[in-house]
């Protein structure tokens, strides 16, 4: 049974002011008779008494109760989360006890509003920190309950809030991995997985996490993004499959080849024929090693661009001269269309040739005989535009994004037939990239190719 601190204040103030008027009816004898006291008059003085006990009470005790309430109230608002106004608290202490408990009180109220300034503050920033990380964060309870899972996560595992607990979402992932088994690991030990979400690949870490008496207190996942590692493994992986094979290929006509003469037992003109198709395939394997030599310069930052101001037009005059010869060959005519005012570009002489050179190669191999080749040039903006035309066989537009991957070819055994290492076109778009450049290649399938560079006119 609860007891109010009023009520025994006023109960008190009453009897005590009984105890003293019966006590003092009853040694006043002299004035009064003793056979008498209950006597009306005297009831009707104790009952004025009475009254004013009761008054005096409820004075004493609102003004020895009312700073406890005060209190009370603000532990309430504490409890809610917010904080009382101190000077309202302060008001009417004049008891010295009452005085000492509202300061030890205000003195408390202080270091709780600070703690919990500190713990809102580190926990806004944890929050800030854990939404833009790039990592996505789910932390789960020990019932297996999410209690924070940031944006991240549910952009990469294409999560919902309604998808809340470690059950869920390891179905939805195919995860086969016990709660309890994970929540339960050594400390500083984890679990990783892998999954593939649409077209990402991911790396998922369990880890369970503890308090300071070292206790489960649930488990964090950890979710990364490990995509563009694994395509560059995969690239890794085909990149050396593809050096072996373009490799074994001319090795194993050279050794064919060898063998077949030291045999003995040829004509003359079997052995020069023999030995030419050696010297083709040495020249075929010479080309891939310096093709391989000059972009490996280039993933290493080795080669360097001498850039200085270029003659837009005598360059490409040039390069027309050096490709001639080839394109007479298979019958083609090349076209040099050039803006009559033409800026000069800022570029590295010789791999602004090597460029261009290797796109009228291009051309000229798969264009068929009699073919037209136009190559343009002419100012846009502040740059200088190179195209080349021609109505060769053209690209397939599925292979279009995939033309600049190191030895992706369109066609491998028509590629491999002419001569092509299928390392090119990567060659060219590092250079152009060396040169500050853009480089698009547009075409259609059987009506040819269009290819579009850019250059700066001045330094960048």
């Amino acid at each position: 049974m609860k007891i109010s601190i009023k009520k025994i204040i006023r109960a008190m103030s009453i009897i005590m002011v009984v105890i003293v008027y019966i006590t003092t009816i009853i040694l006043s004898k002299s004035y009064i008779q003793t056979d008498n006291i209950f006597s009306m008059n005297n009831i009707i003085v104790l009952g004025v008494l009475v009254l004013i006990a009761y008054i005096v009470s409820v004075i004493v005790s609102n003004k020895c109760v009312m700073p406890i309430k005060r209190i009370e109230k603000g532990m309430r608002l504490v409890r809610d989360g917010k904080f009382p106004d101190i000077s309202r608290i302060r008001k009417a202490n004049d008891i010295k006890e009452y005085k000492q408990l509202t300061d030890s009180y205000i003195s408390m109220l202080r270091v709780i509003r600070k703690n919990t300034f500190d713990l809102n503050s580190q926990q806004s920033k944890t929050e800030i920190i854990l939404e833009h990380m790039a990592d996505g964060v789910i932390a789960f309870t020990t019932e297996g309950q999410v209690v924070h899972m940031n944006k991240a996560a549910m952009r990469m595992l294409n999560l919902t809030e309604n998808e809340d607990t470690y059950d869920v979402i390891c179905s939805k992932l195919n995860l086969n991995l016990n709660f309890d088994d994970v929540m339960y690991l050594p400390n500083y030990k984890s679990v990783e997985v892998k999954a593939d979400i649409d077209d990402l690949s991911l790396s998922i870490v369990f880890a369970p996490f503890f308090s300071d008496e070292l206790n489960p207190m649930g488990v964090i996942m950890i979710v990364r993004n490990i995509t563009d590692s694994v395509k560059t493994d995969n690239v890794r992986k085909e990149f050396v499959a593809n050096v072996s094979h373009e490799l074994k290929t001319p090795l194993t006509s050279i050794r064919g080849y060898s063998e077949t003469i030291m045999n003995g037992d040829l004509t003359y003109q079997e052995i020069i024929k023999f030995s030419k198709v050696i010297n083709q395939e040495a020249n075929r394997m010479s080309r891939l090693v310096s093709d391989l030599l000059q972009l490996s310069k280039m993933d290493y930052n080795k080669l360097s661009f001498n850039k200085t101001t270029l003659n837009t037009v005598e360059m490409l005059k040039r390069v027309c001269e050096k490709v001639r010869f080839e394109a007479e060959q298979k019958q083609h005519k090349l076209e040099l269309i050039c803006a009559e005012q033409m800026p000069p570009i800022y570029v590295d002489k010789d791999s602004i040739e090597q460029i261009v050179i290797n796109i009228l190669t291009n051309s000229i191999k798969y264009t068929p005989d009699g073919g037209l080749i136009k190559i343009y040039a002419g100012p846009v903006q502040n740059r200088v535009y190179i195209k080349v035309i021609d109505n060769g066989i053209g690209i397939p537009q599925k292979d279009l994004d995939r033309i600049f991957e190191r030895f992706y070819r369109v066609d491998k055994a028509r590629s491999r037939k002419m001569g092509g290492t299928g390392l090119g076109l990567s060659i060219v778009k590092e250079m152009v990239d060396g040169n500050n450049g853009t480089i698009n290649i547009d075409s259609k399938l059987d009506e040819g190719t269009e290819v579009t560079m850019t250059f700066p006119t001045s330094k960048e």
